[in-house]
């Protein structure tokens, strides 16, 4: 896991570096098996519109809750460093490997304050972030993403959770009244 976070590093300082943007969505992470905690980042100087994918995968069984941040990194004075209608979307990969016609699981609008967004239930399968944004400070713009996954508990965890509280609540109501 130390070698995969520092190959992450490493790419994020090569965009940092590049800063070029496409009209097609550019992919900037390609995680493979989401990890517990991912993280990508972006910065560049310029006024320019980008449109970025960070690809992952959901190993079965699944289903899966995801937690996302996203922010931009605007340092005082305020739009030195900023970026607007900063953007993240969640969405099931339909294959295609063109970015269009996937399935929307969710999205959230982010600026300089952290914004987080819960995605729940997912199941196992291939899944990308699209995020998209507008460079606008005076000297260009950055943002960091974080992604978190873990299993969601199956409803039939729940039940047994329940039945054994009220089986303790039972002996202990016993007890007392014994």
């Amino acid at each position: 896991m130390k070698n995969s976070f520092k190959l992450k590093i490493l790419a994020a300082a090569v965009l940092m570096a590049s800063g070029g943007v496409n009209a097609a969505p550019t992919v900037n992470g390609t995680w493979g098996n989401h990890d517990p905690f991912e993280f990508g980042f972006f910065a560049t100087a310029g006024n320019i519109a980008f449109d970025h994918i960070y690809t992952f995968t959901l190993a079965a069984p699944g289903p899966y809750e995801a937690i996302t941040a996203a922010v931009t990194n605007d340092s005082s004075p305020v739009n030195v460093f900023d970026i607007s209608n900063g953007t993240l979307k969640l969405f099931a990969d339909n294959g295609d490997l063109d970015y269009t016609n996937d399935a929307l699981q969710g999205s959230f609008a982010f600026d300089n304050t952290s914004v987080t967004g819960v995605f729940s239930p997912l199941a196992a399968g291939d899944y990308f972030y699209e995020v998209t944004g507008n460079v606008t400070g005076t000297v260009g713009g950055s943002y960091t993403l974080s992604s978190t996954v873990s299993p969601v508990p199956e409803p039939e965890t729940y039940a047994m959770l329940l039945a054994g509280l009220g089986l303790i609540g039972f002996s202990a109501r016993r007890r007392k009244n014994g």
